[in-house]
């Protein structure tokens, strides 16, 4: 939008030249008025000095305006009088002449008029100005307030998100709850939620709502500002500790709230592992005689005693300001100075203080105490604490004596301690820092066979070649570690025997820390050796026997309840890990059944007797029953105390069943004579209705579907003879499978052709298409492409592969959890044959029915009559072709036949 400019009056900018103006103007029109009347015969000086009048009221103001008509008037009544001429000297021109006072009357006026009107508008127009100016700034200011605050809302977001706090706001009277974009963060709830007292109630956990509620139900009372802590039940369990805290003003809707919500969780969880932390170290201090301390120099006071130098000093309850007196008098007299001097020293040369004193406690003993110090420094380097610990070394003191005194023994005692080094029964010795061997005592000497000059470059030799490498490994890393360590190794003696030794290396270190030898000592650990062998094959003899035996070998807790069994319980069909934790009677099954025995076995349990050949039924997790026979004995501990039973159970289901199969066969003789009489008849009876069932469902089916397309309002007639064309099909094929099951049986030869074995494939797959679609079963073919022909009957083959494709439909029936496949494969065998397999998900062949499929009358099915892979193989092997049936590695099963190649496309 364009903005209207205004000049402010020359008055108002540039002072004594606002007036110049007037003077200017009246001027410029006496001048011109002077020249208009010398050429002109009208007096054109009324028009002229109003105009200069309305210029200088423009350009300079009221003021200067007023001073122009003065001007003006002073010019226009010397114009008046006579002679008239501005450029004459006119002596009387103050004279005013009545006729001519109207003129100068009319002219005062209108140049007033004119005067205050010009200059209203030019103040008016100032005003405007200066108010579209001021506007102008405001609004600038505005905006510059505005983003201002957006910037402060920006960094107030961030630093809450940063200090993990949300702000709220709660207009009590109203019910409104106002939450920050951090708290809804914190609560865990949608920015999308309405706040409310329920919601906050129903994020709180509930051991902490109580006192929440009553906190609400206190700001509603009292309407005082509050504060407390409380926890948050996260929607995925977890827990988030809070800090809430909130000011309350009154105003005229009411009291309300304004707070924040921080989340201490981390924090609590600070406060938790540092109290953690205060209470390992209090026990470590505990633990090692040790106690800490703060010593504030300018207060010439300790400012912390931690509790152990209680227990460390003595103490009981010492007042703060006695304390310093009460350390000092614990303190031996003869220390005292030296302990003084070394802290002075630390305060002045800002050094760590290191002092070792003893104490006398109240009870008259003597403990030695080393305290350790550090100055604390302040930005001008002067130092303000002294931070450290005491510790009891009075145990290492005296054992420092004691090593003291053993090596001035030792120094006094070298003829003796070499006497006793060569004739201790042990091997010793010692090696040089880079770990080469310089003495060895006379026992390993005379054992190894070398003497002291060979023990640098020979020692090598007197180990087990065997040994070498894992020894050198094992003795640089013992010597890297700087520690003491052993290793294992076997040594050669010196009429050539090796025997086992435990080398042992302790190091040696000079004042400054550094390894300057290692002592070492070899123990004869043959006899161990050995012992740890013959264990381990022991071990190893038992451990084979308990695997390789059909038994199972387990124990029991006091409560009878299993606590251990070994692997072999897989075998009857047990899972062993969800065994232990119950009771032999819980997994059987025949508790109910026979009481009495059960009983009779608890109470034997009871008394802690033990019990031989207990048998009792379980079913396993395939549903079978299983039959298992367990003896046990009861085990006390060392003091008699009754611990559980420990014994064998081994799985007698065979025998049993063989006792069960045995009965059965004797009633099994009384029919042999009849189904011997009526097996010939009934194999051909049973095939034919095997063979035929399928065709004559395919009629049927064909039929019905038949009847409904003619059936509908609109008979679809087209396919109604599809429907009946299929009839016709599969009655012909029904009168092809009698004729060829007729010719089987007779031991007629079959009719063969060349057959594509890939379409018989193809066609039989399509007769079972709506079985497949059924039983919702997924067909997959892998058929090799360019097989070479064979010579068979088409119908019969195309049974044999039907028969399997129902056999697998079949089979995969119970599944639930899996989907149901069948992949059916066509390949070149390496032995001249062509080989059609059919792989379902199904059930699989379970071991005992393995080798009995292809037996006449056997079948799985309830409604079976065990024909059809009879039959089956009874047409592959006619036409020249073997068949066979195995259990795939995963799910289900596969059969497969072979059949011979055309020996013209051989």
């Amino acid at each position: 939008m364009m903005r209207s400019e205004s000049r402010p009056p020359l008055s108002a900018t540039h002072g004594w030249f606002a007036y110049a103006v007037p003077i200017l103007s009246v001027a410029i029109a006496t001048v011109a008025t002077a020249i208009m009347s010398y050429f002109f015969t009208p007096e054109p000086i009324g028009l002229l000095l109003l105009s200069a009048v309305i210029a200088t009221a423009w350009l300079a103001g009221l003021g200067p305006a007023l001073f122009a008509i003065l001007l003006a008037l002073t010019v226009f009544q010397y114009n008046i009088a006579p002679p008239a001429n501005l450029f004459v000297w006119k002596q009387t021109f103050f004279e005013v002449n009545f006729s001519e006072a109207p003129r100068l009357v009319m002219f005062t006026i209108v140049s007033l008029i004119v005067s205050f009107v010009i200059t209203a508008q030019s103040s008016a127009t100032e005003a405007l100005r200066r108010s579209r100016d001021d506007l102008q700034t405001a609004l600038e200011g505005l905006r510059r307030t505005e983003t201002a605050l957006l910037k402060t809302e920006t960094y107030l977001t961030e630093a809450q998100r940063l200090n993990q706090s949300g702000s709220f706001g709660w207009k009590v009277s109203r019910g409104e709850i106002f939450w920050s974009e951090q708290a809804f963060r914190i609560f865990g709830v949608d920015p999308a939620t309405t706040p409310t007292l329920e919601l906050i109630l129903q994020c709180t956990h509930p051991d902490d709502r109580a006192a929440v509620q009553a906190m609400i139900d206190r700001a509603l009372r009292d309407g005082g500002d509050f504060e407390h802590q409380y926890r948050l039940l996260m929607p995925d369990g977890s827990v988030k500790h809070v800090h809430a805290m909130a000011h309350a003003t009154e105003t005229a809707s009411g009291t309300e709230f304004v707070g924040a919500v921080t989340d201490v969780t981390a924090t609590r969880e600070v406060e938790r592992k540092l109290r953690l932390s205060e209470s390992y170290l209090a026990e470590s201090q505990h633990l090692s005689h040790t106690s800490s301390w703060a010593w504030d120099q300018r207060q010439k006071e300790f400012v912390y005693t931690s509790n152990e130098i209680v227990h460390l000093f003595g103490f009981e309850q010492v007042e703060e300001s006695r304390r310093l007196k009460a350390y000092r008098d614990r303190i031996l007299d003869e220390d005292l100075p030296s302990v003084k001097e070394a802290t002075r020293r630390a305060f002045i040369n800002k050094t760590d203080l290191n002092v070792t004193y003893r104490i006398r406690l109240p009870d008259g003993s003597v403990k030695h105490i080393q305290t350790v110090g550090h100055p604390v420094l302040d930005s001008e380097g002067t130092v303000i604490q002294l931070v450290g610990t005491n510790v009891d070394i009075t145990e290492q003191h005296e054992a420092k004596e004691k090593l003291i005194s053993a090596f001035d023994e030792i120094k006094r005692s070298q003829d003796h301690l070499q006497l006793v080094t060569d004739t201790i029964p042990i091997l010793v010795w010692r090696a040089r820092a880079d770990g080469v061997p310089d003495f060895l005592n006379k026992q390993a000497l005379d054992f190894t066979g070398l003497v002291p000059g060979e023990i640098e470059l020979d020692w090598p030799r007197a180990f087990h070649p065997h040994d070498k490498k894992d020894m050198y490994v094992k003795w640089t890393t013992i010597r890297e570690s700087g520690k003491r360590g052993s290793l294992e190794a076997r040594l050669r003696r010196f009429d050539g025997t090796y025997r086992w030794f435990l080398f042992e290396a302790e190091p040696l270190r000079d004042q400054t820390g550094n390894i300057v030898s290692w002592y070492g000592s070899a123990t004869d650990i043959e006899d161990r050796k050995l012992a740890e062998l013959s264990l381990r094959e022991s071990e190893r003899r038992f451990r084979d026997y308990a695997e390789t035996a059909s038994d199972w070998l387990w124990e029991t807790g006091p409560d009878h309840r299993i606590t251990r069994i070994s692997e072999h319980i897989n075998v009857v069909g047990l899972t062993r890990s969800h065994l232990p934790g119950i009771t032999r009677w819980e997994v059987a099954s025949d508790v109910e059944a026979e009481p009495e025995k059960w009983r009779r076995h608890r109470e034997t349990l009871d008394a802690h007797w033990p019990f031989r050949d207990f048998v009792y039924g379980i079913i396993n997790e395939s549903g079978s029953q299983v039959y298992v026979r367990t003896s046990g004995k009861p085990v006390f501990d060392a003091e008699g105390l009754f611990i559980g039973y420990r014994g064998t159970g081994n799985d007698i289901t065979a025998s049993i069943r063989a006792d069960q199969a045995e009965q059965a066969l004797r009633k099994a003789q009384a029919e042999l004579a009849h189904v011997t009489r009526v097996t010939m008849l009934g194999e051909l009876t049973a095939s034919i209705a095997h063979e035929v069932n399928q065709p004559l469902a395919a009629v049927v089916a064909n039929a019905e579907a038949s009847l409904r397309w003619l059936n509908r309002e609109t008979p679809d007639l087209a396919a109604a003879r599809r429907s009946i064309e299929w009839v016709v099909n599969d009655g012909c094929r029904a009168s092809d499978v009698i004729r060829r099951v007729r010719a089987l049986a007779t031991k007629s030869d079959i009719e063969t052709a060349r057959l594509n074995l890939n379409q018989v494939v193809d066609e039989a797959i399509k007769l079972v298409e709506r079985e497949l679609i059924k039983n919702d079963v997924s067909l997959q073919t892998e058929l090799a492409p360019s097989l070479p022909e064979i010579l068979g009957d088409r119908v019969q083959l195309q049974q044999v592969i039907i028969n399997l494709l129902m056999n697998a439909i079949e089979a995969m029936e119970p599944l639930t959890g899996r989907p149901r496949e069948l992949l059916v494969r066509s390949a070149s065998g390496d032995t001249g044959q062509l080989i059609v397999s059919v792989t379902d998900s199904g059930v699989g062949i379970s071991a005992e029915n393995a080798n009995r499929l292809f037996n006449a009358f056997f079948t799985t099915k309830s409604s079976g009559l065990g024909m059809g892979l009879s039959i089956c193989r009874s047409i592959v092997e006619a036409h020249g072709g073997r068949m066979s049936a195995s259990s795939n590695e995963g799910p289900g099963a596969t059969f497969q036949f072979a059949l011979p190649i055309h020996q013209e496309d051989v």
